[in-house]
């Protein structure tokens, strides 16, 4: 009997630390119906004082509308965001930082509704 109370609280120990060994998962998502920009990659870095500075996380697109999950992001507050893209006005490549704010319930949303030459205006909301 005293082997299965002990086995009992053992497995109910790894179970209930089970989901502290997860890493959270963040969404980000970037809306763009224009056809000027397209978009190839994106990237977070959470502390660019680090050195070397690489981004944490990278993504390639497929779409200019697309939607990522993040795991295990360090930081989540200021988080610059590098946005690289093709400009079909000038043909050249070109990139675009902004910081966001990454919270568990809550999309991150990189919004694109104007683009001057250029430039896209990128506006983060959350959701």
């Amino acid at each position: 009997m005293r082997k299965l109370i002990v086995i009992f609280f053992i497995s109910f120990f790894f179970v209930s630390c089970e989901d502290d060994m997860l890493p959270t998962v963040y969404n980000l998502e970037l809306r763009y119906d224009g056809d000027r920009l397209e978009f190839s990659r994106i990237s977070l870095l959470s502390n660019p004082a680090s050195s070397p500075a690489l981004p944490e996380h990278a993504f390639d697109f497929n779409l200019n509308n697309q939607s990522f999950e993040i795991y295990g992001l360090k930081n989540t507050i200021d988080v610059y965001v590098t946005v690289s893209f093709f400009c079909t006005a000038d043909g050249e490549n070109h990139t675009k930082e902004v910081k966001a704010d990454f919270y568990e319930d809550r999309n991150t949303v990189l919004l694109i509704e104007r683009v001057i030459g250029c430039e896209p205006t990128i506006q983060v909301i959350y959701e």
